[in-house]
């Protein structure tokens, strides 16, 4: 469980940093933008460049070299960072530029892709890694609540073990948890209501014996519970 949480945690930080990246990055283009000067460009050429990705095979994009004059009449070219397939413009295509006056060579096409793509990468994938670390550990760190709760305030029954089964629905490196199952029957509502432990990462049908199982639930909702493991060995780090 303790790797469990480590994998979560560091894809948070992941997300954390990308999110920082990001949030650099959208002060970075605020920053050109309000000392940048504009100027009316042409693309004079569209830059066919290959994806470096191996799974993408002959497949790439084109960027778009541009050809602009700045105020103090400098003709400068420059090529875009954002490419596309098909291409996003006609070569002798008009389009508008921004540049940094202090450093002319420092320019982009004036358009929304072109000067916040890399920021919206960054703050997604951000997003996307925050997610998927903090959500679990905000469940765990609920379920360790619940649990300590239920220990102190809950009622403490008795019931039959059943079986203990793979649980398919969660993945962790190719591997899938076992989980312990039980019964009980309430004698007040003569309901049967049945029992799941938390994830167990080895079988634990061996150490369990077929006895009885303590579960604790909350007197008023017993589908609030939580199941002894502690008399399962600890597997080793």
């Amino acid at each position: 469980m303790k790797k469990i949480r480590w994998i979560f945690l560091l894809f948070a930080l992941i997300g954390i940093v990308l999110l920082g990246a990001g949030v650099y990055s959208v002060r970075s283009t605020r920053r050109f933008l309000g000392r940048a000067e504009t100027a009316a460009g042409v693309v004079i050429e569209n830059v066919w460049r290959y994806s470096s990705s191996r799974s993408s095979g002959n497949s790439g994009s084109y960027y778009p070299r541009v050809r602009f004059r700045t105020r103090s009449g400098q003709d400068l070219e420059f090529l875009s960072n954002t490419g596309s397939s098909p291409a996003a413009y006609r070569e002798n295509e008009g389009v508008a530029v921004v540049y940094d006056p202090a450093d002319p060579a420092h320019a982009s096409i004036n358009g929304f892709w072109s000067l916040w793509l890399g920021t919206v990468v960054l703050m997604s994938l951000g997003v996307v890694f925050s997610l998927i670390g903090v959500v679990p550990l905000a469940w765990m760190r609920r379920r360790r609540q619940m649990r300590e709760w239920l220990r102190a305030n809950g009622q403490r029954i008795e019931t039959t073990f059943e079986r203990v089964e793979l649980d398919r629905s969660l993945t962790v490196n190719g591997s899938h948890p076992y989980r312990i199952v039980s019964q009980w029957l309430n004698p007040l509502t003569n309901q049967v209501h049945v029992f799941k432990s938390e994830s167990i990462w080895y079988d634990p049908e061996k150490y369990v014996g077929g006895g009885a199982i303590g579960v604790w639930i909350d007197p008023h909702n017993p589908k609030h519970y939580a199941m002894e493991t502690g008399f399962l060995p600890q597997i080793a780090e």
